[in-house]
């Protein structure tokens, strides 16, 4: 799903490089991580899109990104304008929620297989524990419900002003989801059946800013990695 029109208003979405899964902190960017960031500011310096506005969650995870990013900025003699930090793009606490569905579901077979490091599984028990929080089966101990997490989704797009330029933001997979969702005008099972591939660490999606209105105009790219044949650089947590 492209566009040809790089006139119109554009809003990048970027999803955090890859943060450090299985450790005791997650919210900081793997060895990986820190590479994959570095190829996509690398990258997009090479573009001649001109940002003018850059906008990130509050999660380390994000702000080690856009700083891996605005190195390369630096290093190449550009400049990004000054990110404003909203909340409101953060993920969802992923965490209790599948605490939630391994317990509701011990004898999944995704749930000892994800935890001995099976990604597949992982994604398996993500999808399958996401099901469940969108029903509302999870709300007791989530601290944030599936409608919630749309609104404020929906609140910090909001926020993004028609750009005169292009809008760089970087987010997690989940306020991503949200907003193709809004942008698609899907329901949630909807959502389901448009079976959007998984994001990768530091993917692109992109949109065109229609004021109250978003148009997606690509979902899950990663040229930055494609143009070198750097697939070892691919990856989902």
């Amino acid at each position: 799903m492209r566009s040809t029109d790089r006139s119109a208003p554009r809003v990048r979405l970027i999803r955090h490089a890859q943060a450090s899964w299985g450790s005791a902190d997650y919210d900081c960017l793997s060895p990986l991580g820190e590479t994959q960031a570095r190829h996509l500011g690398a990258w997009l310096t090479g573009e001649s899109a001109d940002y003018v506005q850059v906008v990130r969650g509050s999660l380390r995870r994000h702000a080690q990104t856009l700083d891996l990013i605005a190195a390369e900025f630096a290093a190449a003699g550009r400049e990004l304008p000054a990110a404003r930090i909203d909340p409101d793009w953060n993920e969802f606490d992923h965490v209790p929620v599948l605490r939630a569905y391994a317990a509701a579901h011990p004898h999944d077979a995704n749930v000892a297989a994800a935890r001995a490091g099976d990604s597949l599984a992982l994604r398996g028990l993500l999808m399958a524990a996401l099901q469940g929080w969108r029903e509302g089966r999870f709300d007791d101990v989530a601290g944030e419900t599936w409608p919630a997490f749309g609104a404020r989704v929906a609140a910090a797009r909001a926020r993004i002003a028609a750009p005169g330029g292009a809008v760089l933001i970087v987010t997690s997979g989940g306020a991503i989801w949200r907003c193709a969702q809004a942008a698609l005008d899907l329901d949630d099972q909807g959502l389901a059946d448009a079976k959007l591939s998984f994001l990768r660490n530091t993917s692109i999606s992109e949109f065109e800013h229609g004021g109250e209105r978003w148009r997606m105009l690509s979902w899950d790219t990663v040229p930055h990695f494609d143009a070198h044949g750097h697939e070892e650089l691919h990856s989902h947590y």
